[in-house]
């Protein structure tokens, strides 16, 4: 008999620890099972199995209760190796979590503990012919059992050019077997492998081999400019790792810039490719896993939560744009991928290659300092160069009565790039039709019941949304404030922006890109095909168009509002705008003709928009350190945000007093700010508080940190839970 520690199903604190139960062979750690748990019969994972020699009599005696049995046994082999286990262990000490959570969130839907949904194996039926030669058959019979005996193999049943009739006849006379085949979903079937490899520039070459010569453990900064053929290194050092038996791990930001990078390495690699992210089918995730499971695969390709896929003998991971916030996962377990991915790197001994034409501050300073190793690719591929900005000051437009969303010059340079027949990118980082719904005659702004932020308004769906709670409404018409019947729209989204360069630009066919138009599977793949097949020559969209697309007939880029990353109250928040002007005027100017690109904005000698405009990285880099020195943000110091939540608001704004004051007497090398309300104070009915920390030396912090975490969160002693966050990225 044995006794198998059980971490159940349920992600919440005060069941974060493994139960005991019986099982009659020894099992493996990783598997899942199903156990009795109250009067419940729950799903959850073996964390450790143990041969004991008590009968179940003197282990009631010994627990004071009696132990219950194992139900079932759901896995023949672990899900998560050892390696995996060891990464729960530690994204759970690092981030203060449920060890379940963290165990959750590493695998796909469907291997998750509470999975129910029926996905499985799909099945194909084929037909294989049996070498008889006592068969009687008519001459079709015979036609058609002569050609599957040629084949030598199985066949697809719908592939077989003779009808069901006969098939079923030769089936049934043994003449055949009618076999079920297991298929794996693909979602990338069309792409088709290309021979040959391209010669690479000096530069490359270096990077190539400082990268993969001597595969140890270190990590590696790439810096390339905008189209300078950082994929090119990716894949000649990915080949020279496969080379060597071992595989990759190659991780992008956003699934928006999956298709592409699943393209190249699709064109190079083949069926040797899998694909993790979750706008794949449930299907497919569960085909794609249990490839990579078998060791079927030999490169995985995926966004964030890719960096868990159960890959063995890695020789080399790589984050694409790794400056981006989309690599911090922002609920809990709160996570960096970077973190998990220098975890594993560690583990398998293989270097780490952090990529980007604008590195984060702290990779750069890393880099800068000789920790990282640097590798740099300062031109774009055959001297191509880069393309000319132009800095348009919206207040000069204002004051020469042009109130429209478009300045002159913009207008201007949109309109001759379509007349040229060439393509140009919009980019407008707020989705939606108007920004809100106001009153003209008492100025009442329609809001979130839920939340202290403005309901969008989405003109296509005719609803009025809440980006931060879901929360969906029919427009208002009359202002509940005053009655009045005076209710219009203010400001600018994506789908007004559409409709307003549809309606002013002669012969303007536009593709929109932003969450509204990519909910559906396989929206991104489609939209981006359309455009590269110039079914339209305007890409209008959010962030998600600002980085990692390679179209060769762009020769303009609009940036509509440079100002709004600028004005939000985070100390990241230069460094924001800078990357993001850098990474969508890189768009431009990456074929035959000459780019252009057009910011607008209210700041225009501001140092973040005036260095992206001369794509200088160093120059903003100087500017930007020497802020950061003086004001002691990272990387001079590490950061933590608390958040205090509750329903009720005075008990939230008194517990978050006692935790600063608690703070503040026992992590005494820390600097505690706050707290103070959230920038959004009210969010899903919840209200909200803010702790901001400063330290170098976290040791009496975690301590201070780990008793807050027990107090509210494991014993739930009190009406509000604190959400610990770990280098933060987000100060809403």
């Amino acid at each position: 008999m044995y006794i198998a520690d059980v971490l159940i199903e349920h992600p919440v604190n005060p069941l974060d620890r493994p139960f005991s139960y019986l099982c009659e062979l020894p099992i493996s750690k990783g598997i899942r099972v199903k156990v009795p748990f109250a009067a419940q019969s729950l799903v959850g994972y073996v964390e450790s199995v143990a041969e004991t020699t008590l009968s179940e009599e003197e282990l009631e005696e010994e627990n004071g209760y009696p132990l219950k049995w194992i139900s079932e046994i759901i896995d023949e082999k672990p899900l998560l190796n050892s390696e995996l286990m060891q990464v729960a262990d530690y994204l759970s000490k690092i981030t203060l979590s449920p060890k379940i959570s963290c165990l959750s969130v590493m695998l796909p839907v469907q291997f998750k503990p509470s999975s129910k949904n029926g996905v499985g194996k799909k099945y194909e039926r084929y037909v294989q012919a049996v070498d008889r030669d006592d068969l009687k058959l008519t001459p079709k019979q015979k036609a058609c059992h002569d050609y599957l005996r040629e084949l030598r193999r199985p066949i697809r049943l719908k592939e077989v050019p003779y009808s069901a009739a006969i098939l079923k006849k030769l089936a049934e006379m043994k003449a055949v077997d009618i076999l079920d085949v297991e298929v794996y979903r693909n979602h990338y079937l069309d792409i088709k492998e290309k021979e040959g490899w391209p010669q690479l520039t000096l530069p490359q070459q270096k990077a190539v081999e400082g990268i993969t010569n001597e595969l140890k453990h270190k990590v590696c900064l790439l810096y390339g400019v905008t189209g300078s053929g950082k994929t090119e290194v990716y894949l000649q050092a990915a080949r020279k790792v496969l080379s060597q038996q071992k595989t990759v791990m190659m991780l992008v930001p956003e699934i928006a810039l999956t298709p592409m990078m699943v393209t190249r390495f699709k064109e190079r690699f083949g069926p040797a490719v899998a694909v993790l992210h979750s706008r794949l089918s449930q299907g497919e995730k569960y085909d794609e896993y249990r490839r990579i499971l078998k060791h079927e695969v030999k490169i995985v390709v995926g966004a964030r939560s890719a960096i868990f896929a159960p890959l063995e003998n890695i020789g080399l991971i790589i984050m694409d744009e790794e400056h981006d916030q989309s690599y911090k996962q922002d609920s809990a377990p709160r996570y960096h991928t970077r973190d998990i991915a220098r975890f594993r790197a560690e583990y398998h001994r293989c270097p780490l290659v952090l990529a980007s034409a604008t590195p984060s501050i702290e990779t750069y300073a890393r880099a800068k300092k000789g920790t990282y190793e640097l590798f740099e690719l300062k031109k774009r591929i055959n001297n191509q160069p880069m393309p000319n900005v132009t800095i348009v000051d919206m207040a000069k437009e204002v004051s020469a009565k042009n109130y429209s969303l478009f300045s002159r010059t913009m207008r201007q340079r949109l309109q001759e790039c379509i007349d040229q027949h060439h393509q140009a990118i919009l980019l407008l980082n707020r989705r939606g039709y108007s920004n809100y719904l106001q009153c003209k005659d008492c100025g009442h702004v329609v809001k979130c019941p839920h939340c202290d932020v403005t309901l969008t308004y989405h003109k296509d769906e005719h609803v009025m949304k809440c980006h931060y709670c879901d929360y969906t409404t029919a427009p208002v018409t009359t202002c509940p404030n005053c009655h009045s019947r005076a209710i219009y729209p203010v400001g600018y989204g994506t789908q007004k922006v559409e409709e307003m360069i549809q309606k002013e630009f002669r012969n303007a066919k536009v593709i929109r890109m932003d969450v509204d138009t990519t909910r559906k599977k396989g929206a991104h793949e489609h939209l981006l095909k359309a455009f590269e097949k110039q079914e339209a020559n305007i890409l209008l969209g959010t962030q998600m168009i600002a980085k990692g697309l390679d179209f060769a007939n762009v020769t303009f880029v609009g940036v509509l509002n440079a100002d709004q990353t600028l004005n939000l109250p985070d100390f990241r928040a230069n460094e924001r705008t800078f990357q993001l002007l850098c990474q969508v005027s890189g768009r431009s100017g990456r074929g035959e003709n000459m780019g252009n690109v057009v910011i607008q904005t209210y700041n225009p000698d501001h140092y973040a928009i005036q260095s992206a405009s001369q794509h200088n990285y160093l120059a903003f880099y100087q500017k930007e350190i020497q802020y950061r020195y003086y004001g002691n943000y990272p990387p001079y110091c590490r950061m933590v945000s608390l958040e205090i939540r509750g329903k009720d608001e005075i008990i939230v704004k008194d517990r978050s007093q006692q935790i600063a004051v608690y703070l503040k007497n026992n992590a005494t090398h820390a600097t505690v700010l706050g707290p103070a309300p959230s920038l959004i104070y009210r969010m899903n009915d919840y209200y909200r508080y803010r702790i901001l920390i400063k330290y170098k030396n976290g040791e009496g912090l975690i301590n201070a940190l780990n008793t807050i975490h027990q107090h509210y969160n494991r014993e739930r002693k009190e009406k509000v839970t604190v959400m610990i966050d770990f280098n933060p990225y987000t100060q809403i």
